[in-house]
Formats: structure tokens, C-alpha cells, sequence
């Protein structure tokens, strides 16, 4: 061991950031703001999860086939013509964007005075990071790691695509297979139904989209068959061969069967990125969803470290969440533990066709608490297909669920799909994060029609 440290050299710096992401994007310009020294590390191309394996990709590909999807939806009501979504047209597109994500993101820390660094980080104590022939030191550490795709363990696993080979795909498959049934998996299936293949989803459970209103879903799912997706719940996927050009997933369960397709996607969620970090060395304490937090972000057992993002083990793995961790974790890492994270009224999205969206409590969830705690609610739920602005666009899956407090008017949880769900379940946020109430949502004057007015039918 002696003779492998021999050789290493050691530096120091104030922070030390591992990741590049969001999540440590935002931490180590709020650090550098503050005037401290900082390192950012990263074992892949700068940028992240988000802007190059997630989010922004993704979203490029679920807009264009909602584009496509919106002008057939419109053919007979003054459209015509054939809409038709050009895959390597918009694989190309999306390179546009996540090419120069790298350089960009690289070349703004360092004109913002940071210094970079390339490779896999490990601990190699409380406050000491390893890459590589090198050893810093740092005052602190920010562990934005982010994630990777989960693995499924079967036989012939290593057939499969995940969530990165697929926004890889140079062309589209005429069949499909996604196994799974979270965010990635009915995203990716949408988008590929869209663009004419044959889109099958299995999934071992026995509900799709488990942490949204189980109402909205099935409305969700009912307008994924009208696409011609096939949904197998309650399903395993045993193991995977080879057949011809495609594969055959051998299929266990409430559905035995083998089923042939030209690709499949193992979209069963992502992991924190911890494997290598030597968090042992690091005295950093970590379970399956991630480092071990305090309220301020602070690691649970080695207060010189901080994580945020992807990398910490907390309510949501969403951009969102993850920069406002990051803003948390800075300001605390400068001026102490002062500032909580809050993880209050986080609205979540499936950009699916159409959208999906949830904030706040389920009604289960708010049944149990007006068990406990007495609380009268009311539920508001209808199917909204009818409705002047689905009927507009040719909508035809469309309903929402609201939550009430019947004895203070306050919003306790909404649940939506169809067109707009995305934008409009931000204005539910902001009621249940700063307790209005319906008669204040009604008194607005909404800009009309727009489907954000349609609130005050949904209260």
C-alpha cells in the first residue's frame, strides 16, 4: 500500500464536488459565489444525469411526439395531412443539444474560477478524495454523484437496453418491450407507440405508476392501449435470449408467455452512483436510496461531507428536488447548519401522452389522516374528455382529482391528466405550499381559455 501512495500527489482545496450535474452544478457556483476554492470531479462528460441521460433528452423526444400526436388528434376538426415523428431526424435534434452539454458545462466552472477534474472519485479518508495518481484534501466535501440505471438481475440482462442505450438509438425498433412501470418506462413507451412500434409493458406488480392516484392512472393507461401499448402487471421477466434479429423475454407470472421483440429497455428506475467511492473509507454511512442525510444535507456520520441530488437518500429523485438540495447544502456548508431542506408540495410529472401529474396527498393518504386527526375532506374527481378545452385539441382521456379540507377550504392534494397537467399542477403547489384556499383559487381571474382556468371547475 505504501508503495502505490509513494507515487500520489497531494493537494488541497475548500470543497471538493463530486458530480457535475444539477445537483453539484448548483452547489459549486453557490460555493464559488461565496468565495471558497472548489474542485469539481466527474468519472463521465460534464453535465449530468439531467441535461445529458434524462430530463432534457428526454423531454425533446416526449415533445415531439406529443406534436404528432396533437396534429392526428386535430385530423378532421380543420387538419389535415399525415403527421409522422422522424426518429433519426430526432436523434439528431437531440444531439444538438447534448453534444455541447460537456464543453459548455466544463468551461463555465473553470471561467467561474473552479478547477476541474476527470475520473472516478473514491474516499481515501473523512476528507480525502483519491482520483486517479492524485490526493485532495478538502475542507469539505459534496457528494452529487447522481444516478445510473438499475440492473435487472435475470438471465440475459445484458441483452437488454437501459434508460441511456435507448435515447441512444440510432433507429426505432418495429416492436418493443419495457419492462417496468414507474416515470422512464411509460415515458419511453408513449413516445415509441408514437412513432409506430409495437409497444409491450411488463411489470411485476400490480399497479402501474404506484406513487400517482391510482384513478388517474387507469385513465392514463386506457389512453396508452388506444395507442396500442400493451400493459402485462403482475408479470416477471424470467430470463432473455436471442431469436433471430430480436429477443424472446420469457415471461413468469400472470402472464406466461415468450414474448418476441426487436429490442427491449430494462426501465426499472435508477440507483444512486456510489459504487467505487469507498464510502467506508470516507466514514460515510449509505443505504440503497442513498447517503444518509440530516434535515441541512449533512451526512449522518462524517460531518465534513455533504450530499445532495440523486446521491442522498431523500423523499425525490427530481431536478428539481435535487437543486434545491444543492442551494441547502451550500449556503449550510458556508454559514453552518441553519437552513432545512423542504420537501413540502413537490409536484411530480410522467411526460407521458398525455401527461400525468400529483402533488400533495393521495385520497388514500387523506383518508387516513382524517382518520387520525379528524379532518373533514371532500373529494372533487370527474372525467374532463368532455370539456370544452379537451374537446378542442381532440382529448380524449382527460380527468382530475382534487382534495379538500372541507373546513378551511385549503387544497390537500390534486391529481391530473391530460394536456397542460404539467403546468397546471404547479398552481395546486403553490396553494398547498402556502395554504390557500378554494375561495381564493376562485376569485382569480384566470387568463381564458386557458387549462389552467379550468381550476376553478376542478374546486
Amino acid at each position: 500500500m505504501q508503495t502505490v501512495r509513494k507515487n500520489l500527489q497531494t493537494r488541497q482545496t475548500d470543497v471538493l464536488v463530486i458530480g457535475s450535474g444539477t445537483a453539484g452544478y448548483t452547489a459549486a457556483y453557490a460555493l464559488r459565489k461565496a468565495g471558497r476554492e472548489v474542485l469539481v470531479v466527474d468519472k463521465r462528460p460534464f453535465g449530468g444525469v439531467c441535461a445529458m441521460r434524462g430530463c432534457q433528452p428526454k423531454k425533446i423526444l416526449v415533445t415531439a411526439a406529443q406534436a404528432v400526436h396533437g396534429a392526428r388528434a386535430l385530423d378532421g376538426q380543420g387538419v389535415s395531412g399525415v403527421s409522422q415523428l422522424n426518429w433519426s431526424e430526432l436523434m439528431r435534434f437531440k444531439r444538438d443539444f447534448t453534444d455541447a452539454v460537456p464543453a459548455r458545462t466544463e468551461k463555465g466552472f473553470q471561467k467561474a474560477g473552479m478547477q476541474t477534474v476527470h475520473g472516478s472519485a473514491s474516499f481515501a479518508g473523512p476528507n480525502t478524495v483519491r482520483v486517479g495518481e492524485e490526493e485532495y484534501t478538502a475542507g469539505q466535501v459534496l457528494m452529487a454523484a447522481g444516478a445510473v440505471p438499475r440492473r435487472l438481475g435475470v438471465p440475459g440482462a445484458d441483452l437488454l437496453l437501459d434508460s441511456d442505450g435507448f435515447l441512444e438509438l440510432a433507429a426505432l425498433p418495429e416492436s418493443m418491450a419495457f419492462i417496468g412501470g414507474g416515470f422512464i418506462c411509460f415515458e419511453f413507451a408513449f413516445v415509441c407507440a408514437v412513432a409506430g412500434a409495437r409497444v409491450t409493458v411488463v411489470h411485476r406488480g400490480e399497479r402501474f405508476l404506484r406513487r400517482f392516484d391510482p384513478d388517474m392512472v387507469a385513465v392514463l393507461m386506457a389512453a396508452g392501449r388506444d395507442l396500442g401499448i400493451r400493459f402485462l402487471p403482475e408479470t416477471s421477466l424470467g430470463r432473455v435470449e436471442k431469436f433471430g434479429q430480436g429477443l424472446a423475454l420469457h415471461l413468469e407470472g400472470a402472464t406466461k408467455d415468450v414474448l418476441s421483440v426487436n429490442a427491449a429497455v430494462a426501465a426499472v428506475g435508477r440507483v444512486p452512483d456510489l459504487n467505487g467511492l469507498n464510502l467506508e473509507a470516507g466514514r460515510v454511512e449509505c443505504s440503497e436510496q442513498g447517503v444518509a442525510v440530516n434535515a441541512y444535507m449533512q451526512s449522518m456520520s462524517n460531518p465534513a461531507v455533504y450530499a445532495v441530488g440523486d446521491a442522498a437518500a431523500t423523499p425525490f429523485a427530481l431536478a428539481t428536488t435535487a437543486d434545491m438540495e444543492a442551494e441547502v447544502a451550500a449556503h449550510n456548508m458556508v454559514h453552518g447548519n441553519s437552513r432545512k431542506a423542504d420537501h413540502v408540495a413537490v409536484p411530480s410529472v410522467v411526460f407521458s401522452i398525455p401527461p400525468l401529474a400529483g402533488v400533495g396527498l393521495t385520497e388514500e393518504q387523506a383518508e387516513k389522516q382524517a382518520e387520525k386527526q379528524g379532518l373533514d375532506i371532500s373529494v372533487n374527481t370527474d372525467d374532463a374528455a368532455g370539456w370544452m378545452s379537451s374537446r378542442r385539441i381532440g382529448q380524449k382521456h382527460a380527468a382530475y382529482k382534487v382534495i379538500l379540507d372541507k373546513t378551511t377550504g385549503r387544497v390537500l392534494g390534486a391529481h391530473l391528466v391530460g394536456r397542460g397537467a404539467e403546468e397546471t399542477i404547479s398552481v395546486f403547489a403553490l396553494a398547498i405550499k402556502f395554504g390557500l384556499t378554494r375561495q381564493q383559487l376562485k376569485s382569480l381571474l384566470w387568463a381564458y381559455p386557458t387549462h389552467v382556468s379550468d381550476i376553478k371547475y376542478m374546486i
